[in-house]
């Protein structure tokens, strides 16, 4: 039988470098976390389809992270880096670790990324915020929406009798669907294709392989070394248009998603979907003697719109933050507690453009500490009205 011999030609080479990519691949994938390898808290903590939104018991500590719109724009000039400390607790959600344990929890907070907290530290997430300010627990359930049964199901485990149900409504989602019982996709999964063996054990060594199969780190590598290449220099940077530079009054530029001012006005969102979810929602938590709390959160575009130097970024913001304040007309109409962000949000923006400080990063869509501070500072007022009133209630 003829030899392998090595030589130079394509027919030994080929055949050699795909081996040699196939077991880096297979290495990396077993030996590297995605938590290793990824630049944001979302996506080395992120359990997608699964019931808690984060793996638990997790914590993510990385010294340089940076904004979303650096990295899509690839735009390292951009990047603001800062480390972010993230904790999960044993239910999956960014919490501290004992929280769940010790019980007596008085708030349910839901919402999106921004009240998940993946672009802050621990103690500066909207729930760590409104725990200090009203001396009362508030569990942050976020990223997630607020299912009456998953209410119940989680304020039972919590010790939550009564409380207030927060939810963020950030400007730019639809309404969540209007649904009773949640859906638990990946569990069904699990006992789907592990059947008799689908313990609790097994379905999360399940979810953790699927995953790690899901995420190659020499893709990863090799995209990062590729869009590294495309700077504008040795190759043109195609995904700088996908981000928006503008420039704010003080100079400084400022990195957004495409604005707002490119939609014509048929298409702008409307808020009806939002104002029939939360009359749903607010008279199913009634039934569990629970009051919801809808908090308005703007866009980063929204928030600093006032503050560019295109006239036509300043005019489209302005038209954003009507609907806004159109949305807490309607709810407050049907007797549903919201708090508008906008305001404080707009207002601390302006008075710390002066001082080169900031409410969002420059490089993310995200709000920072400071601009969780100011909501929770709105909000926590509110809040409390609410737990005042809810004491004065007969009992069952």
């Amino acid at each position: 039988m003829p030899r392998l011999r090595p030589s130079w030609q394509p027919g030994f080479l080929v055949p050699v470098l795909l081996a040699a990519m196939l077991i880096t691949d297979v290495a990396l994938r077993l030996a590297l976390q995605t938590a290793r390898i990824s630049y944001r808290v979302w996506e080395g903590t992120r359990r997608f389809g699964a019931e808690a939104p984060f793996y638990p018991n997790v914590r993510y500590d990385r010294p340089r992270v940076y904004g979303n719109l650096a990295a899509t724009g690839n735009l390292r000039e951009f990047r603001q880096y800062h480390r972010v400390v993230f904790t999960s607790d044993s239910l999956g959600y960014h919490n501290p670790p004992d929280l769940a344990a010790r019980g007596g929890v008085a708030a349910l907070l839901f919402g999106r990324s921004f009240s998940a907290g993946t672009e802050v530290n621990d103690n500066e997430t909207l729930s760590a915020h409104l725990t200090r300010l009203s001396g009362r627990p508030v569990y942050n359930a976020a990223p997630g929406n607020p299912v009456p049964t998953h209410v119940a199901e989680l304020a039972g485990r919590l010790g939550m009798d009564g409380g207030v149900v927060i939810l963020e409504h950030l400007e730019s989602t639809d309404a969540p669907p209007i649904e009773s019982v949640r859906a638990r996709p990946v569990s069904a999964q699990c006992r789907r294709l592990l059947g008799p063996w689908s313990t609790p054990s097994a379905c999360a060594a399940f979810a953790e392989r699927a995953r790690r199969l899901r995420v190659s780190p020499l893709a990863v590598f090799a995209t990062r070394g590729y869009r590294r290449l495309q700077d504008d220099r040795w190759l043109p940077n195609a995904a700088a248009s996908l981000v928006v530079r503008e420039r704010l009054a003080n100079g400084r530029e400022m990195l957004f998603w495409p604005g707002a001012e490119r939609l014509p006005p048929a298409e702008r969102r409307s808020n009806a979907a939002v104002v029939r979810h939360a009359t749903w929602l607010a008279a199913r938590l009634a039934l569990q003697r629970r009051d919801l709390l809808v908090v308005l959160v703007p866009e980063k575009y929204t928030v600093y719109g006032p503050l560019l130097e295109r006239e036509g970024a300043r005019r489209a913001a302005e038209e954003t933050a009507a609907s806004l304040d159109r949305l807490e007309q309607q709810l407050r109409e049907r007797r549903i507690p919201v708090v508008n962000a906008t305001g404080p949000l707009r207002a601390a923006a302006r008075t710390s453009l002066a001082h080169d400080t900031y409410v969002y990063w420059l490089d993310d869509t995200h709000w920072n500490a400071a601009g969780v501070r100011v909501t929770a500072e709105a909000v926590a007022p509110e809040l409390d009205r609410l737990w005042a009133r809810q004491r004065r209630l007969p009992p069952r």
